[in-house]
Protein backbone atom coordinates (compact mmCIF):
# COMPACT_ATOMS: atom_id res chain seq x y z
CA UNK A 1 0.00 0.00 0.00
CA UNK A 2 2.93 2.16 0.48
CA UNK A 3 4.41 1.68 -2.96
CA UNK A 4 0.98 2.16 -4.17
CA UNK A 5 0.87 5.82 -2.50
CA UNK A 6 4.02 7.05 -3.69
CA UNK A 7 3.38 6.15 -7.41
CA UNK A 8 -0.01 7.35 -7.24
CA UNK A 9 1.99 10.61 -5.53
CA UNK A 10 4.50 10.79 -8.33
CA UNK A 11 1.45 10.42 -11.22
CA UNK A 12 -0.47 12.93 -9.81
CA UNK A 13 1.82 15.44 -9.87
CA UNK A 14 3.59 14.53 -13.59
CA UNK A 15 0.00 14.56 -14.65
CA UNK A 16 -0.87 18.15 -12.92
CA UNK A 17 2.28 19.48 -14.81
CA UNK A 18 1.55 17.99 -18.04
CA UNK A 19 -2.13 18.07 -18.30
CA UNK A 20 -3.06 21.21 -16.55
CA UNK A 21 -5.82 21.21 -13.36
CA UNK A 22 -7.38 17.98 -13.50
CA UNK A 23 -10.39 19.33 -11.07
CA UNK A 24 -10.96 23.04 -11.82
CA UNK A 25 -13.17 24.53 -9.41
CA UNK A 26 -12.73 22.00 -6.63
CA UNK A 27 -11.02 24.71 -4.65
CA UNK A 28 -14.08 27.03 -4.93
CA UNK A 29 -15.47 24.53 -1.68
CA UNK A 30 -12.57 26.17 0.39
CA UNK A 31 -12.94 29.35 -0.93
CA UNK A 32 -14.60 32.17 1.32
CA UNK A 33 -17.51 33.88 -0.38
CA UNK A 34 -19.17 36.25 1.62
CA UNK A 35 -22.35 37.55 -1.04
CA UNK A 36 -25.83 37.11 0.51
CA UNK A 37 -29.02 36.79 -0.68
CA UNK A 38 -32.62 37.04 0.21
CA UNK A 39 -35.23 35.18 -2.29
CA UNK A 40 -33.45 35.41 -4.92
CA UNK A 41 -35.45 34.09 -8.07
CA UNK A 42 -34.24 30.81 -9.53
CA UNK A 43 -34.89 29.23 -12.65
CA UNK A 44 -35.06 25.59 -12.87
CA UNK A 45 -34.31 23.91 -16.54
CA UNK A 46 -38.22 21.99 -16.05
CA UNK A 47 -41.22 22.36 -14.59
CA UNK A 48 -40.98 21.65 -11.01
CA UNK A 49 -44.33 19.76 -9.85
CA UNK A 50 -46.88 22.00 -8.44
CA UNK A 51 -46.72 19.84 -5.17
CA UNK A 52 -43.27 20.81 -4.12
CA UNK A 53 -43.63 23.51 -1.35
CA UNK A 54 -41.19 24.01 1.50
CA UNK A 55 -38.01 24.58 2.02
CA UNK A 56 -34.52 22.83 2.37
CA UNK A 57 -32.12 24.52 4.68
CA UNK A 58 -28.24 23.53 4.45
CA UNK A 59 -25.35 24.51 7.20
CA UNK A 60 -22.08 24.34 6.06
CA UNK A 61 -18.79 26.77 5.66
CA UNK A 62 -18.55 30.34 4.24
CA UNK A 63 -15.37 32.08 5.53
CA UNK A 64 -12.28 30.43 6.10
CA UNK A 65 -10.29 33.50 7.00
CA UNK A 66 -10.47 36.70 8.71
CA UNK A 67 -7.46 39.77 9.40
CA UNK A 68 -4.08 38.17 9.62
CA UNK A 69 -5.38 34.80 10.28
CA UNK A 70 -6.99 31.38 8.86
CA UNK A 71 -8.13 28.54 10.16
CA UNK A 72 -6.33 25.31 9.62
CA UNK A 73 -9.29 22.32 9.40
CA UNK A 74 -12.54 23.02 6.99
CA UNK A 75 -14.71 22.03 10.14
CA UNK A 76 -13.54 25.55 11.89
CA UNK A 77 -14.74 27.41 9.10
CA UNK A 78 -17.35 30.65 9.63
CA UNK A 79 -20.97 28.99 9.21
CA UNK A 80 -22.95 29.92 6.40
CA UNK A 81 -26.55 28.82 5.72
CA UNK A 82 -27.99 28.52 2.40
CA UNK A 83 -31.87 27.78 1.52
CA UNK A 84 -34.20 27.33 -1.46
CA UNK A 85 -37.76 27.64 -0.99
CA UNK A 86 -40.22 26.12 -3.21
CA UNK A 87 -43.57 28.14 -3.32
CA UNK A 88 -46.01 25.13 -4.99
CA UNK A 89 -46.89 27.01 -7.92
CA UNK A 90 -43.81 26.23 -9.86
CA UNK A 91 -41.39 29.35 -8.72
CA UNK A 92 -38.08 28.61 -6.33
CA UNK A 93 -36.01 31.53 -4.83
CA UNK A 94 -32.24 30.94 -3.14
CA UNK A 95 -31.63 32.45 -0.32
CA UNK A 96 -27.71 32.51 1.82
CA UNK A 97 -26.70 34.10 4.76
CA UNK A 98 -23.73 34.12 7.09
CA UNK A 99 -24.39 32.51 10.33
CA UNK A 100 -23.75 36.14 12.93
CA UNK A 101 -22.24 33.72 16.16
CA UNK A 102 -20.67 35.93 18.73
CA UNK A 103 -17.76 34.48 17.57
CA UNK A 104 -18.17 36.03 14.18
CA UNK A 105 -19.28 39.46 15.63
CA UNK A 106 -16.55 39.91 17.56
CA UNK A 107 -14.10 38.62 15.23
CA UNK A 108 -15.74 41.33 12.22
CA UNK A 109 -15.42 43.97 14.67
CA UNK A 110 -11.66 43.14 15.91
CA UNK A 111 -10.96 42.47 12.07
CA UNK A 112 -8.82 39.12 13.20
CA UNK A 113 -10.35 35.42 14.47
CA UNK A 114 -10.99 35.89 18.13
CA UNK A 115 -10.16 33.49 20.43
CA UNK A 116 -12.35 30.86 20.81
CA UNK A 117 -12.33 26.88 20.85
CA UNK A 118 -12.36 25.42 17.77
CA UNK A 119 -11.32 22.26 16.27
CA UNK A 120 -8.48 22.50 15.37
CA UNK A 121 -6.77 25.87 15.44
CA UNK A 122 -5.76 28.97 13.65
CA UNK A 123 -2.43 30.04 11.64
CA UNK A 124 -0.86 32.27 13.27
CA UNK A 125 -1.49 30.16 16.42
CA UNK A 126 -3.40 31.97 19.15
CA UNK A 127 -0.91 32.88 22.52
CA UNK A 128 -0.97 30.66 25.47
CA UNK A 129 -3.21 33.70 27.03
CA UNK A 130 -5.58 33.83 24.11
CA UNK A 131 -5.66 29.87 24.25
CA UNK A 132 -7.25 30.09 27.73
CA UNK A 133 -9.34 32.51 26.94
CA UNK A 134 -10.55 30.21 24.06
CA UNK A 135 -11.02 27.46 26.23
CA UNK A 136 -12.83 29.77 28.99
CA UNK A 137 -15.10 30.77 25.84
CA UNK A 138 -16.04 27.54 24.69
CA UNK A 139 -17.36 26.91 21.08
CA UNK A 140 -19.77 29.33 19.24
CA UNK A 141 -19.58 27.81 15.45
CA UNK A 142 -22.72 26.19 14.80
CA UNK A 143 -21.73 25.51 11.25
CA UNK A 144 -22.65 21.26 10.83
CA UNK A 145 -26.62 21.03 10.63
CA UNK A 146 -29.61 22.46 11.17
CA UNK A 147 -32.62 21.25 12.99
CA UNK A 148 -36.04 22.24 15.00
CA UNK A 149 -37.76 21.43 18.11
CA UNK A 150 -41.44 21.93 19.19
CA UNK A 151 -42.00 24.88 21.31
CA UNK A 152 -45.74 24.34 21.30
CA UNK A 153 -48.54 23.23 18.95
CA UNK A 154 -47.68 23.92 16.02
CA UNK A 155 -45.08 26.88 16.71
CA UNK A 156 -40.93 25.35 16.65
CA UNK A 157 -37.64 26.80 17.30
CA UNK A 158 -35.34 26.61 14.15
CA UNK A 159 -31.65 25.80 15.53
CA UNK A 160 -28.32 25.20 13.85
CA UNK A 161 -26.20 23.00 15.77
CA UNK A 162 -22.59 21.83 16.26
CA UNK A 163 -20.96 18.89 18.59
CA UNK A 164 -21.21 20.67 21.42
CA UNK A 165 -24.50 21.49 23.84
CA UNK A 166 -24.99 24.70 22.86
CA UNK A 167 -27.25 25.95 19.66
CA UNK A 168 -27.84 28.99 17.86
CA UNK A 169 -31.63 30.05 16.97
CA UNK A 170 -32.19 30.97 13.47
CA UNK A 171 -34.90 32.55 11.28
CA UNK A 172 -35.93 29.61 8.73
CA UNK A 173 -37.34 32.05 6.06
CA UNK A 174 -34.57 35.00 6.22
CA UNK A 175 -31.65 32.99 7.83
CA UNK A 176 -31.31 35.81 10.49
CA UNK A 177 -29.30 34.50 13.30
CA UNK A 178 -31.19 35.57 16.18
CA UNK A 179 -29.87 34.50 19.73
CA UNK A 180 -27.71 31.75 21.34
CA UNK A 181 -28.99 29.08 23.84
CA UNK A 182 -27.17 27.31 26.19
CA UNK A 183 -29.82 24.48 27.38
CA UNK A 184 -30.00 23.93 31.29
CA UNK A 185 -28.10 20.88 31.87
CA UNK A 186 -30.14 18.07 33.59
CA UNK A 187 -28.83 16.47 36.38
CA UNK A 188 -29.66 13.93 39.65
CA UNK A 189 -29.10 16.35 42.72
CA UNK A 190 -28.45 13.18 45.04
CA UNK A 191 -25.76 11.77 42.98
CA UNK A 192 -24.14 14.82 40.42
CA UNK A 193 -22.48 17.70 41.12
CA UNK A 194 -23.39 20.81 39.64
CA UNK A 195 -19.31 21.78 39.50
CA UNK A 196 -16.37 20.57 38.32
CA UNK A 197 -17.34 19.38 34.91
CA UNK A 198 -16.93 20.92 31.34
CA UNK A 199 -20.18 20.17 29.52
CA UNK A 200 -18.62 19.94 26.08
CA UNK A 201 -19.28 17.20 23.73
CA UNK A 202 -23.09 16.77 22.30
CA UNK A 203 -24.26 15.71 18.82
CA UNK A 204 -25.18 17.50 16.01
CA UNK A 205 -27.58 15.13 14.39
CA UNK A 206 -30.50 15.01 17.34
CA UNK A 207 -33.20 12.15 16.55
CA UNK A 208 -36.62 12.22 17.16
CA UNK A 209 -38.60 9.83 19.50
CA UNK A 210 -40.92 8.31 18.02
CA UNK A 211 -44.47 8.44 18.85
CA UNK A 212 -43.37 11.63 20.56
CA UNK A 213 -42.82 15.44 19.63
CA UNK A 214 -39.15 15.04 21.67
CA UNK A 215 -35.96 14.05 20.33
CA UNK A 216 -33.21 12.87 22.10
CA UNK A 217 -29.32 13.47 22.39
CA UNK A 218 -26.40 13.13 24.88
CA UNK A 219 -24.29 15.11 26.18
CA UNK A 220 -20.69 14.01 27.53
CA UNK A 221 -19.56 16.01 30.57
CA UNK A 222 -15.47 16.02 30.81
CA UNK A 223 -14.38 16.07 34.52
CA UNK A 224 -11.84 18.67 35.59
CA UNK A 225 -11.92 17.16 39.08
CA UNK A 226 -9.07 14.76 40.17
CA UNK A 227 -10.75 11.19 41.00
CA UNK A 228 -13.93 12.23 40.17
CA UNK A 229 -15.14 10.30 36.77
CA UNK A 230 -16.63 11.80 33.78
CA UNK A 231 -20.22 11.29 32.52
CA UNK A 232 -22.45 10.74 29.58
CA UNK A 233 -26.09 11.40 29.79
CA UNK A 234 -28.92 10.39 27.31
CA UNK A 235 -30.89 13.87 27.57
CA UNK A 236 -34.93 14.09 25.99
CA UNK A 237 -35.54 17.23 23.76
CA UNK A 238 -38.63 18.11 24.99
CA UNK A 239 -37.83 21.98 23.33
CA UNK A 240 -35.16 24.30 23.23
CA UNK A 241 -34.95 25.24 26.62
CA UNK A 242 -36.53 22.08 27.99
CA UNK A 243 -34.41 18.78 28.45
CA UNK A 244 -35.12 15.59 30.52
CA UNK A 245 -32.54 13.60 31.83
CA UNK A 246 -32.98 9.53 30.84
CA UNK A 247 -29.54 7.99 31.84
CA UNK A 248 -25.88 8.88 33.22
CA UNK A 249 -23.48 6.89 33.76
CA UNK A 250 -19.67 6.78 34.87
CA UNK A 251 -16.69 6.67 32.34
CA UNK A 252 -13.05 6.51 32.97
CA UNK A 253 -12.40 9.04 29.49
CA UNK A 254 -15.04 10.66 27.63
CA UNK A 255 -15.23 8.75 24.19
CA UNK A 256 -15.80 11.77 20.83
CA UNK A 257 -19.35 10.75 19.13
CA UNK A 258 -20.56 12.69 16.55
CA UNK A 259 -24.01 10.55 16.03
CA UNK A 260 -25.91 7.66 17.16
CA UNK A 261 -28.85 5.74 17.01
CA UNK A 262 -32.39 5.33 17.98
CA UNK A 263 -34.98 2.70 17.76
CA UNK A 264 -38.80 2.74 18.79
CA UNK A 265 -37.46 1.61 22.33
CA UNK A 266 -33.69 1.70 22.87
CA UNK A 267 -30.82 4.39 21.98
CA UNK A 268 -27.62 3.42 20.75
CA UNK A 269 -24.54 5.23 21.14
CA UNK A 270 -21.10 3.37 19.94
CA UNK A 271 -18.67 5.09 22.01
CA UNK A 272 -15.11 4.31 19.28
CA UNK A 273 -11.63 4.63 22.10
CA UNK A 274 -10.94 8.16 20.30
CA UNK A 275 -10.93 9.96 23.95
CA UNK A 276 -10.47 12.97 24.79
CA UNK A 277 -6.89 13.69 26.65
CA UNK A 278 -8.01 16.31 29.40
CA UNK A 279 -4.58 17.59 29.91
CA UNK A 280 -4.20 18.37 26.21
CA UNK A 281 -7.21 20.14 26.30
CA UNK A 282 -6.38 22.07 28.99
CA UNK A 283 -2.85 23.19 27.64
CA UNK A 284 -3.46 23.19 23.55
CA UNK A 285 -7.19 24.38 23.67
CA UNK A 286 -7.88 22.17 20.66
CA UNK A 287 -10.23 19.65 20.43
CA UNK A 288 -9.05 17.84 18.03
CA UNK A 289 -5.56 17.61 19.11
CA UNK A 290 -6.52 16.47 22.36
CA UNK A 291 -8.06 13.42 21.48
CA UNK A 292 -6.25 10.41 21.80
CA UNK A 293 -6.90 7.29 19.39
CA UNK A 294 -6.36 3.61 20.68
CA UNK A 295 -6.29 1.43 17.63
CA UNK A 296 -6.10 -2.21 19.68
CA UNK A 297 -9.25 -1.22 21.78
CA UNK A 298 -13.16 -2.18 21.33
CA UNK A 299 -15.63 0.44 20.76
CA UNK A 300 -17.87 0.26 23.59
CA UNK A 301 -21.67 0.23 22.83
CA UNK A 302 -23.94 1.79 25.36
CA UNK A 303 -28.00 0.73 25.05
CA UNK A 304 -30.78 2.51 26.88
CA UNK A 305 -33.69 1.23 27.52
CA UNK A 306 -35.77 4.37 26.71
CA UNK A 307 -38.54 3.27 29.03
CA UNK A 308 -37.37 1.77 31.95
CA UNK A 309 -33.74 3.40 31.94
CA UNK A 310 -31.93 0.89 32.33
CA UNK A 311 -28.24 0.87 30.45
CA UNK A 312 -26.30 -2.14 29.01
CA UNK A 313 -23.08 -1.67 27.82
CA UNK A 314 -21.63 -4.10 25.70
CA UNK A 315 -18.17 -4.47 23.34
CA UNK A 316 -17.91 -4.67 19.16
CA UNK A 317 -14.53 -4.41 16.77
CA UNK A 318 -12.32 -1.74 17.22
CA UNK A 319 -13.64 1.16 14.89
CA UNK A 320 -14.55 4.68 14.47
CA UNK A 321 -17.67 6.18 13.20
CA UNK A 322 -19.00 9.49 12.22
CA UNK A 323 -22.46 8.87 10.99
CA UNK A 324 -24.97 6.40 12.08
CA UNK A 325 -27.74 5.27 9.02
CA UNK A 326 -30.17 3.90 10.84
CA UNK A 327 -31.29 1.49 13.25
CA UNK A 328 -34.53 -1.16 14.15
CA UNK A 329 -35.59 -3.77 15.91
CA UNK A 330 -36.24 -7.56 14.80
CA UNK A 331 -37.47 -9.24 17.86
CA UNK A 332 -34.63 -9.61 20.76
CA UNK A 333 -32.22 -8.17 18.11
CA UNK A 334 -31.37 -4.36 17.54
CA UNK A 335 -29.90 -3.53 13.62
CA UNK A 336 -27.82 -1.07 13.55
CA UNK A 337 -26.63 0.60 10.24
CA UNK A 338 -22.87 2.75 10.22
CA UNK A 339 -20.74 4.09 7.89
CA UNK A 340 -17.06 3.26 9.50
CA UNK A 341 -13.68 3.64 9.06
CA UNK A 342 -10.75 1.92 10.58
CA UNK A 343 -9.53 5.14 12.57
CA UNK A 344 -10.07 8.79 12.59
CA UNK A 345 -7.63 9.64 10.00
CA UNK A 346 -9.76 10.65 7.48
CA UNK A 347 -11.01 13.73 9.44
CA UNK A 348 -7.43 14.94 10.63
CA UNK A 349 -6.80 14.82 6.76
CA UNK A 350 -9.79 17.46 6.17
CA UNK A 351 -7.16 20.28 6.87
CA UNK A 352 -7.50 23.13 4.00
CA UNK A 353 -4.05 23.23 3.23
CA UNK A 354 -4.26 19.20 2.58
CA UNK A 355 -7.86 19.99 0.16
CA UNK A 356 -6.51 23.04 -1.72
CA UNK A 357 -3.17 20.42 -2.66
CA UNK A 358 -4.00 17.77 -5.05
CA UNK A 359 -1.27 15.65 -4.42
CA UNK A 360 -2.11 15.45 -0.16
CA UNK A 361 -5.04 15.39 -0.95
CA UNK A 362 -5.07 12.54 -3.09
CA UNK A 363 -2.74 10.54 -1.43
CA UNK A 364 -5.36 9.48 1.61
CA UNK A 365 -7.69 7.17 2.04
CA UNK A 366 -11.05 8.58 2.49
CA UNK A 367 -13.74 5.83 2.12
CA UNK A 368 -16.01 4.82 4.77
CA UNK A 369 -17.60 1.24 4.55
CA UNK A 370 -21.08 0.56 5.70
CA UNK A 371 -21.20 -2.29 8.31
CA UNK A 372 -24.45 -3.53 10.13
CA UNK A 373 -24.25 -4.32 13.94
CA UNK A 374 -26.54 -6.58 15.02
CA UNK A 375 -26.96 -6.10 18.83
CA UNK A 376 -28.06 -9.58 20.54
CA UNK A 377 -30.47 -8.37 23.71
CA UNK A 378 -30.44 -11.88 25.03
CA UNK A 379 -27.03 -13.20 24.69
CA UNK A 380 -25.14 -9.71 24.55
CA UNK A 381 -23.21 -10.55 21.92
CA UNK A 382 -22.60 -8.26 18.97
CA UNK A 383 -22.98 -9.38 15.66
CA UNK A 384 -20.76 -7.42 12.60
CA UNK A 385 -21.15 -7.83 8.67
CA UNK A 386 -20.51 -5.56 5.94
CA UNK A 387 -22.17 -4.22 2.52
CA UNK A 388 -21.02 -5.39 -0.55
CA UNK A 389 -20.66 -3.33 -4.08
CA UNK A 390 -21.91 -4.87 -7.13
CA UNK A 391 -19.76 -4.65 -10.69
CA UNK A 392 -21.43 -1.45 -11.86
CA UNK A 393 -21.01 0.46 -8.62
CA UNK A 394 -18.07 -1.29 -7.15
CA UNK A 395 -17.58 1.84 -4.65
CA UNK A 396 -21.75 1.89 -3.55
CA UNK A 397 -20.60 0.55 0.18
CA UNK A 398 -18.24 3.31 0.63
CA UNK A 399 -20.48 6.17 1.22
CA UNK A 400 -20.47 8.19 3.71
CA UNK A 401 -22.84 11.58 4.69
CA UNK A 402 -25.87 9.09 5.07
CA UNK A 403 -29.34 9.98 4.35
CA UNK A 404 -32.67 8.09 3.91
CA UNK A 405 -36.42 8.66 3.94
CA UNK A 406 -37.00 10.06 7.10
CA UNK A 407 -40.35 8.26 7.29
CA UNK A 408 -38.43 4.85 7.70
CA UNK A 409 -36.85 6.53 10.57
CA UNK A 410 -36.56 3.65 13.45
CA UNK A 411 -38.17 0.68 10.83
CA UNK A 412 -36.72 -1.33 8.98
CA UNK A 413 -35.83 0.01 5.63
CA UNK A 414 -33.86 -0.85 2.42
CA UNK A 415 -32.36 1.90 0.73
CA UNK A 416 -29.31 4.47 2.13
CA UNK A 417 -28.11 7.93 -0.05
CA UNK A 418 -24.67 9.14 0.30
CA UNK A 419 -21.80 10.63 -1.31
CA UNK A 420 -18.09 8.63 -2.31
CA UNK A 421 -15.21 10.90 -2.48
CA UNK A 422 -12.71 9.44 -4.82
CA UNK A 423 -15.22 7.05 -6.09
CA UNK A 424 -12.24 5.75 -9.16
CA UNK A 425 -9.44 5.67 -6.24
CA UNK A 426 -7.44 8.11 -8.03
CA UNK A 427 -8.87 11.81 -7.42
CA UNK A 428 -10.12 12.96 -4.12
CA UNK A 429 -12.49 15.47 -5.94
CA UNK A 430 -13.72 12.63 -8.27
CA UNK A 431 -16.93 12.87 -6.04
CA UNK A 432 -20.13 9.73 -6.55
CA UNK A 433 -24.09 10.58 -5.57
CA UNK A 434 -24.33 6.57 -4.33
CA UNK A 435 -27.99 5.06 -3.57
CA UNK A 436 -27.48 1.79 -1.62
CA UNK A 437 -29.66 -1.09 -1.66
CA UNK A 438 -29.72 -2.14 2.74
CA UNK A 439 -31.45 -5.10 1.95
CA UNK A 440 -29.53 -7.44 0.05
CA UNK A 441 -30.54 -6.54 -3.69
CA UNK A 442 -27.09 -4.95 -4.79
CA UNK A 443 -28.39 -4.67 -7.96
CA UNK A 444 -30.57 -2.17 -7.19
CA UNK A 445 -27.65 0.27 -6.08
CA UNK A 446 -27.26 3.34 -8.62
CA UNK A 447 -24.91 6.45 -8.59
CA UNK A 448 -24.72 9.81 -10.65
CA UNK A 449 -21.31 10.87 -11.33
CA UNK A 450 -20.16 13.86 -13.88
CA UNK A 451 -16.37 14.54 -14.12
CA UNK A 452 -16.01 18.11 -12.81
CA UNK A 453 -19.31 18.40 -11.42
CA UNK A 454 -18.58 18.12 -7.34
CA UNK A 455 -21.78 16.96 -4.96
CA UNK A 456 -22.30 17.36 -1.14
CA UNK A 457 -24.30 15.33 1.26
CA UNK A 458 -28.14 15.17 -0.79
CA UNK A 459 -31.34 15.44 1.08
CA UNK A 460 -34.70 13.20 0.24
CA UNK A 461 -38.00 14.44 -0.54
CA UNK A 462 -41.03 11.72 -0.94
CA UNK A 463 -42.99 12.42 -3.50
CA UNK A 464 -46.77 13.58 -2.56
CA UNK A 465 -48.66 10.69 -2.07
CA UNK A 466 -46.56 7.94 -2.25
CA UNK A 467 -46.20 4.94 -0.41
CA UNK A 468 -42.60 3.79 -2.22
CA UNK A 469 -39.80 4.12 0.01
CA UNK A 470 -37.26 5.32 -2.65
CA UNK A 471 -40.39 7.34 -4.55
CA UNK A 472 -38.97 10.93 -4.58
CA UNK A 473 -36.22 13.34 -5.56
CA UNK A 474 -32.90 13.89 -4.15
CA UNK A 475 -32.02 17.48 -3.82
CA UNK A 476 -28.35 18.71 -3.89
CA UNK A 477 -25.95 21.41 -3.76
CA UNK A 478 -23.19 21.23 -7.28
CA UNK A 479 -20.46 23.23 -7.73
CA UNK A 480 -19.81 23.23 -11.89
CA UNK A 481 -16.07 23.11 -11.77
CA UNK A 482 -15.73 24.12 -15.90
CA UNK A 483 -17.88 26.99 -15.32
CA UNK A 484 -17.49 27.69 -11.98
CA UNK A 485 -20.89 28.01 -10.37
CA UNK A 486 -23.17 26.42 -8.64
CA UNK A 487 -26.60 25.00 -9.24
CA UNK A 488 -29.32 22.64 -7.27
CA UNK A 489 -29.50 19.63 -8.57
CA UNK A 490 -32.61 17.15 -8.82
CA UNK A 491 -32.01 13.84 -9.21
CA UNK A 492 -34.88 10.65 -9.37
CA UNK A 493 -34.10 8.57 -6.06
CA UNK A 494 -35.14 5.81 -7.89
CA UNK A 495 -32.91 6.13 -10.85
CA UNK A 496 -30.02 8.34 -9.74
CA UNK A 497 -30.84 10.24 -13.31
CA UNK A 498 -30.68 13.84 -12.93
CA UNK A 499 -34.47 15.20 -13.49
CA UNK A 500 -33.71 19.29 -13.14
CA UNK A 501 -31.25 22.01 -12.24
CA UNK A 502 -30.99 25.53 -11.64
CA UNK A 503 -27.71 27.74 -11.01
CA UNK A 504 -27.53 30.20 -8.64
CA UNK A 505 -25.97 33.63 -8.28
CA UNK A 506 -23.30 32.74 -5.95
CA UNK A 507 -21.07 30.03 -4.94
CA UNK A 508 -21.81 27.91 -2.52
CA UNK A 509 -19.00 26.47 -0.40
CA UNK A 510 -18.90 23.31 1.52
CA UNK A 511 -22.09 22.34 2.65
CA UNK A 512 -22.17 19.49 5.72
CA UNK A 513 -25.80 18.56 6.40
CA UNK A 514 -29.17 19.88 5.78
CA UNK A 515 -32.90 19.62 6.54
CA UNK A 516 -36.24 20.20 4.31
CA UNK A 517 -39.57 21.65 6.03
CA UNK A 518 -42.51 21.31 3.88
CA UNK A 519 -44.44 23.19 6.03
CA UNK A 520 -42.31 26.42 5.73
CA UNK A 521 -42.15 28.50 2.62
Amino acid sequence: MDTFIRVFVVFSVVSSVLGGNEDPGFELFFKTNLEEYTDFPIEFENPLPNWLKGTLIRNGLGRYELGSRRFLHAFDAFGKLSSWKFYGNGSASFSTRMIESDFYKKSCAEKDITPYLMFEGVTPDFSEVEKIEALTRGIDNMNVNIYRFERNESKYDYVVLNDFWKAYTIDPLSLETKSSVTAKVPYIKETSPRFGFLNLLSSAHPLPEEGTSSHLTFLSSVSLVPLVKSTISLVRIHSLHQRELIAKWNVDTVPYMHSFSVTSNFAVLFASPFYVNTLKMVKNAEPFESLDWHGDQPTTVYIVNLKTKELTTLETENMFAMHHVNAFELGNHIVVDVSSYPNPDFVGNLQIDILLDPARRNGFDPHALLKRYVIDMESGLVERTHFDSPINVPFSANLDMPVINENYRHKEYCYTYGIVLKHDNMSLSNIALVKKNMCGDTTKDRSWILKGHYPVEPWFVQRLGSVQEDDGFLFVPIIDGKNQRSYIAMLDAKSMELVNKAYLPTIVPYNLHGRFFEDIV
